[in-house]
């Protein structure tokens, strides 16, 4: 989601810099072309320059700005478009420039909070009837209000959209961090989360313990009770994993009836305990006497990456399994089978 965060900041800088940039070259096509501008040409060009300036900069500069900074941006940008607009007075080429304000209203109700972006409509309002002023009052006022009735809709259905795009990017990030069926963790997310475990354990000198845990004749269950029950019978599993690990500890599904439970700060000890009680679980688990074969390891010191301790704690399942299952090994520990 940072780096989600990043991109989306980094979009709004270049959004920004392509706004004033274009901003600017309308500036000068206006005010070279006539009629000339009831003010000052010169200012609309000065306008122009200066919304170049900012523009180049936000394209150039790689930033990626906070929303304070893009907030001020945007404002600088509503007042160039109010000051271009009464220099330029009725009848030029700036005379209409109200629908510039459209990008302002997009960039704001796409990019900034929503708190900022109503900050951004109020100061449209404003400097919109200060480009009205001299006009008579009807006329103004209809003009006003056709204005900013339309800018204020349009910049709720941006924020309707980036609600509901954000909420899609939420749910797509979670699904690819999850098993589908269980909801707990999947491999590569377990794998991100085992290895800052065991870079911490190093630092602090504490131990990690890992237990694989398979489930013994799943493929016999999918065939003699179906495939929903296969389900079930994972989805149960997953359930007890939860309730018998601690916040800390990180749960996957490797996939098929594969599992793997991280165990930060134990030990031998520890890990055992926790897997006697899988193994006790399980048995209730889709109403199906399920068992189970574990295996243990612990982090040994210095040992880095998820790939030698998961291989360790695999040979150990691999050993439990082979002495007919329903039972724990301890890798590199005298080879005692534990008794369900």
């Amino acid at each position: 989601m940072k780096a989600h965060a990043e991109y989306g900041a980094l979009n709004a800088s270049r959004s920004m810099g392509a706004m004033l940039l274009a901003g600017a070259f309308l500036a000068v096509i206006t005010a070279a072309l006539p009629p000339r501008a009831v003010g000052s040409d010169a200012a609309v060009l000065a306008v122009g320059a200066l919304a170049g300036l900012l523009g180049a900069y936000f394209l150039r500069s790689g930033a990626r700005p906070s929303d304070l900074t893009l907030g001020i941006a945007a404002a600088v940008g509503t007042i160039l478009i109010a000051v271009a607009t009464r220099e330029g007075g009725p009848g030029t080429g700036t005379a209409d420039n109200e629908i510039l304000f459209v990008w302002v209203v997009l960039f704001a109700f796409n990019f900034l909070p929503f708190r900022h972006a109503l900050a951004q409509l109020a100061l449209i309002g404003a400097t919109y009837a200060w480009t009205l002023v001299g006009e008579s009052a009807d006329i103004a006022l209809t003009r006003w209000l056709v204005a900013m009735v339309t800018l204020a809709v349009s910049g709720l259905l941006v924020m309707y959209l980036r609600v509901s795009r954000d909420r899609l990017m939420h749910e797509l990030a979670e699904h690819a961090r999850s098993d589908a069926l269980t909801g707990i963790l999947n491999r590569r997310s377990f794998e991100e989360r085992a290895n800052i475990e065991l870079a911490r354990a190093n630092r602090d000198g504490v131990p990690v313990a890992l237990l694989a845990i398979d489930i013994d004749g799943f493929k016999r269950l999918n065939d003699e009770f179906g495939h929903p029950a296969g389900d079930a019978v994972l989805r149960d599993l997953a359930a007890a994993m939860g309730r018998y690990t601690r916040q800390i500890d990180a749960v996957a599904r490797l996939g098929g009836d594969e599992f793997v439970v991280l165990l930060p700060g134990s030990d031998t000890m520890n890990a055992q305990a926790v897997a006697e009680r899988l193994l006790s679980a399980a048995l209730e688990a889709g109403n199906a006497g399920t068992t189970l074969s574990i295996g243990i390891a612990v982090g040994r010191p210095g040992e880095r990456g998820f790939a030698a301790l998961w291989e360790r704690a695999d040979a150990a399942m691999y050993e439990a399994k082979r002495s007919g299952g329903n039972a724990i090994r301890i890798s590199e520990a005298e080879p005692e089978t534990v008794p369900a």
